[in-house]
């Protein structure tokens, strides 16, 4: 396929004849039992740096930050804005209360951190997903690499007629190695698939996350007087405050979510990944 369909679609190109040729050229019946071990060994090698690079990444870590920001948030209540009601009141001014609020919301750093932990996050997984693409390729080609070595063997075996009572010829069983290799390779490509859709889910949604924080921080300075010149008298929208951290709260619930299923998927692919590589 021209169009570079097949990268997606997870099929390898025909080996080039030329390379099959060169191959039986210089095939060595005293090295049938090691025959193609490059290529095998490349393959094997780009399966474990895919089930490597699944690995990589700990969502645990992104989900105990949104659940140390979600904290946070929840503390800062804005009905601790209104004075209390009856003798307690007369010693509680809407001006002090609003001081000692803003001086919380100033020090909310967990959401602040995690907002820059999050924003990383989300480019390491695009990193990763790059390399994900790099190994997916390499796995790809490596296939291509046995299928040029299976059509040499097969031709060598082709004309290989053994006694009734003979062994089965080196090569044989060879061969049988090379294509439970070539099977796995082809399996591992869906599955790397499946870890870069797992890493671009989780990402989307802690980008979501971050952007929230950065939404929730100006609509929050802003509605306490914190933005640009601050004005003579505040009198906070409470429910503005209110719709902007629920806004963020259902962000980070729904991140939360997200990264418990992507988590329970990565877990899966890995499995399978690992499974794949261990008879290899």
């Amino acid at each position: 396929m021209a169009d570079g369909a097949y990268r997606w679609q997870g099929h390898a190109p025909a080996p080039d004849a030329a390379r099959v040729e060169a191959i039986d050229a210089g095939y060595d019946e005293a090295g049938a039992h090691a025959f193609a071990e490059p290529a095998r060994a490349a393959a094997v090698e780009r399966i474990e740096a895919a089930l490597a690079a699944a690995r990589s990444g700990d969502l645990g870590e992104a989900a105990a930050r949104l659940v140390d920001a979600r904290s946070t948030l929840q503390g800062l209540e804005p009905a601790a804005l209104e004075p209390r009601r009856g003798l307690a009141g007369l010693f509680d001014s809407r001006k002090r209360r609003l001081t000692a609020f803003r001086e919380r919301f100033r020090h909310a750093a967990a959401l602040s951190d995690a907002a820059t932990d999050l924003a990383g996050r989300v480019e390491a997984a695009a990193g990763r997903s790059d390399a994900l693409e790099t190994i997916w390729t390499e796995v790809r080609d490596a296939m291509v690499e046995l299928d040029a070595h299976l059509l040499a063997a097969a031709g060598r075996l082709s004309g290989h007629v053994p006694a009734d009572d003979a062994p089965p010829h080196p090569l044989e069983a060879r061969k049988a190695s090379l294509d439970a290799c070539r099977a796995a390779a082809l399996g591992a490509l869906p599955l790397i698939r499946g870890a870069q859709t797992v890493d671009a889910r989780a990402a989307t949604a802690l980008k979501a996350c971050g952007d929230g924080v950065a939404d929730w921080r100006q609509g929050w300075s802003e509605a306490l007087g914190l933005a640009g010149k601050r004005p003579k008298k505040v009198r906070p929208d409470r429910d503005r405050l209110l719709a902007l951290r629920d806004d963020l709260l259902g962000r980070i619930d729904r991140g939360l979510a997200e990264l418990t299923a992507s988590g329970a998927r990565r877990a899966e692919l890995e499995t399978r990944l690992s499974a794949l590589r261990s008879p290899l």
